[in-house]
């Protein structure tokens, strides 16, 4: 198992246009984490624990395994790599309108 690098997740949200989310296996919590505009656009579904991570410089959500199933069920799978890797895609474009905002929200609620 190749592990992501801080890279390879930077440039797939940059390349985001509003119908993927992206999730990464966390070995440590043993859980789901999406971060930048897949953190997003989780929340367009669901009402996961998000933060912004400083590491990251982006936001970071965590999802709980009902959270993944839901996200299965609204979502199609277009690559799955267990305990390592989602590629879900949305039914709908989701708009980022309000991501600058969301972000900052989370920026200054860690601080």
């Amino acid at each position: 198992m190749e592990a992501i690098t801080k890279e390879q997740i930077i440039k797939r949200e940059k390349e985001n246009n509003g119908t993927k989310v992206h999730l990464y296996y966390n070995e440590v919590l043993g859980l789901y984490l999406g971060f930048g505009l897949s953190a997003y656009f989780t929340t367009m579904l669901l009402d996961p624990m998000a933060s912004y991570s400083d590491t990251m410089e982006m936001p970071v959500v965590i999802l709980k395994k009902n959270d993944i199933l839901q996200l299965r069920q609204s979502m199609k799978i277009i690559e799955h790599k267990p305990h390592e890797y989602y590629l879900l895609q949305t039914r709908n474009k989701i708009g980022n309108k309000w991501y600058n905002t969301w972000t900052e929200a989370l920026k200054q609620h860690i601080r």
